[in-house]
């Protein structure tokens, strides 16, 4: 926590149970207090600018101004210092579901699946996830404010050749990168958690038609990464589907891997093949693991891989990432501007593990010149 204030909370949801049990869960956890609730988002967008919470549980499917709607509101209507960050908690956040999707473009930050059951019958797991995901939203958001005031933070003094020393910061400096760290890129394997799915989709607004396969590691449970895989493809018209077990990795294709599921990228003669772990290690609790997956590609590809690390919760990815740095490897992360949650990134930054810092809005750009080089 950055300061020592509690972190402001609003419950929206059409339903006077889940508004009471949600707002007692959340009023068990230190540091967190409920300053208001509102059945639905035309009163929640009243209320968001009279007690300016930092953080918003809400509800998809309400009378007169539905969840969608709200986030529409929200981004067209509130600035980076009165926005508050958004946990979508519904029902209709199902497996893959069209919805869960619609809301992350347009700015929630993360979802929680309302439980099938009474919402008493899960207090712990509901209390587990919400402290979580708030107290790690709310630190990002608070970062990004104390960074409007030192935007120099991205034009920091680096020595552009000397990477194996510091991190370069902002496209610019990826022509001196490529020119100093010669790689032939077989892969692009990628790394996020919460935020995840909203750079993906930026990303793939400007990523062009590449050579080599793309693996993506996207924290999910199972069931909503072959919804995230077909929701991209018919978006942007690209061949983008769920990887299984044994999926022969093909050129061109952008592979989303399977949630609830580890996963491993292996060389069979001249193939690269995917294959999925359902088995519990100790220390990786997220799945897929961003940490073995890349020890995966390190070990089938070598150093001709090039990895990118976007936005998510924790230090998944920031292990592996300085293996692949040091053995060759050209490794992205995403900047914590635009970062939701600037964990994943910064662990692997402030290990050693990152070449170049990059914008969201030039990822795509960045990736084109490395792996169209």
């Amino acid at each position: 926590m950055l300061n020592n204030n509690p972190i402001k909370v609003m419950v929206v949801d059409d339903s006077v149970l889940v508004r009471k049990y949600v707002s007692q869960i959340l009023g068990e956890i230190q540091n967190i207090e409920v300053i208001a609730t509102a059945p639905n988002g035309k009163i929640a967008a009243q209320k968001i600018f009279i007690n300016r919470p930092d953080v918003i549980i809400l509800d998809i499917e309400m009378p007169e101004m539905d969840g969608i709607e709200f986030l529409r509101f929200l981004k067209e209507n509130t600035s980076l210092s009165v926005k508050p960050q958004v946990i979508l908690f519904s029902s209709l956040v199902a497996d893959g579901s069209v919805v869960t999707f619609e809301g992350l473009a347009l700015g929630a930050a993360d979802f929680i699946r309302k439980p099938e059951g009474e919402i008493v019958q899960n207090i712990d797991y509901l209390k587990k996830e919400f402290e979580m995901k708030i107290k790690n939203l709310f630190q990002t958001k608070q970062e990004k404010l104390q960074l409007e005031d030192r935007k120099s933070f991205v034009q920091m003094d680096v020595k552009p050749l000397n990477y194996n020393e510091t991190v370069l910061f902002g496209i610019d400096q990826l022509r001196l990168l490529i020119a100093s760290k010669a790689i032939s890129p077989e892969l692009l394997a990628i790394g996020s958690s919460t935020g995840g799915p909203q750079a993906i989709r930026k990303i793939m607004e400007s990523l062009g038609k590449l050579s080599i396969p793309v693996v993506i590691a996207q924290h999910m449970p199972a069931g909503f990464t072959r919804g995230f895989a077909a929701n991209l493809s018919q978006l942007f018209q690209r061949e983008v589907v769920e990887a299984g077990d044994g999926t022969v990795m093909k050129s061109g294709v952008i592979y989303i891997c399977p949630g609830g599921s580890h996963v491993r990228i292996f060389r069979e003669n001249s193939s690269l093949i995917l294959r999925t772990d359902a088995k519990e290690y100790e220390g990786f609790f997220f799945k897929p693991s961003v940490d073995l997956f890349f020890r995966s590609v390190r070990e089938a590809v070598g150093k001709n891989v090039l990895a990118v690390i976007l936005s998510g919760m924790g230090k998944d990815g920031a292990l592996e990432a300085f293996e692949l740095k040091k053995s060759g490897a050209m490794v992205m992360a995403q900047d914590k501007e635009s970062s939701a949650v600037w964990g994943m990134p910064g662990s692997a930054v402030e290990r050693g593990g990152v070449d170049i810092v990059i914008d969201l809005k030039d990822m795509g750009n960045a990736i084109n010149l490395v792996c169209q080089n």
